[in-house]
């Protein structure tokens, strides 16, 4: 009989590589399997780097090999930044055999939350070796404190006094007539009595 240390969290590795593969293989960039399918056309996330660059935020995606000009739009919709667009299949010559790719092409998009106070036109895109980039002017930029001035009050706008019994700003006269008096309660007996 042999004996062995048991590591609890030695299968917790393999789970979270097997996690890592559903992830890949339902939101990762599609890529084509020696299966005889069609090539891919399914939508694809570019990757991107947002960057702070003093009070301006840089985003960065990577998108070689699209047409910018033709296949790209940078939009603003409903407090997000979108870029969205396609990308052409590579064209091979007629004479070609079997085509294996791993390049994607088809459509992608990509969103990103504005922050407060972005207008759109403060933002720019531009487009060097296969990234784009936007920049969103002031983005990180830190909110400023604003002063409120205190108006000092003059004359007879002064704190209303509260009177015993009585209600902030009336006079005691008021505030009297102001509470609620109890009734007497009607007996029958008292309404019928003559003196």
């Amino acid at each position: 009989m042999s004996t062995y240390l048991w590591d609890p969290f030695a299968s917790l590795g393999r789970m979270d590589r097997e996690f890592d593969e559903i992830v890949r293989r339902v939101w990762g960039p599609r890529r084509p399997v020696l299966t005889g399918r069609s090539s891919v056309t399914e939508f694809a996330v570019p990757s991107a780097d947002v960057v702070t660059e003093g009070a301006d935020v840089l985003i960065n995606l990577e998108l070689p090999g699209v047409d910018v000009e033709r296949d790209v739009a940078v939009e603003i919709d409903r407090g997000r930044l979108v870029v969205r667009g396609k990308r052409a299949a590579g064209s091979e010559s007629e004479h070609a055999g079997r085509v294996h790719r791993e390049r994607w092409h088809g459509s992608f998009r990509r969103e990103f939350r504005l922050p407060e106070g972005v207008e759109a036109q403060r933002i720019s895109a531009t487009y060097d070796r296969g990234i784009l980039t936007v920049r969103l002017v002031g983005a990180a930029a830190e909110p400023k404190a604003t002063r409120i001035e205190i108006t000092p009050v003059v004359g007879d706008a002064r704190p209303a006094e509260v009177v015993e019994g009585g209600s902030p700003g009336l006079p005691a006269e008021s505030a009297e007539s102001a509470t609620p008096r109890s009734a007497e309660p009607a007996t029958p007996a008292a309404a019928g009595s003559t003196a």
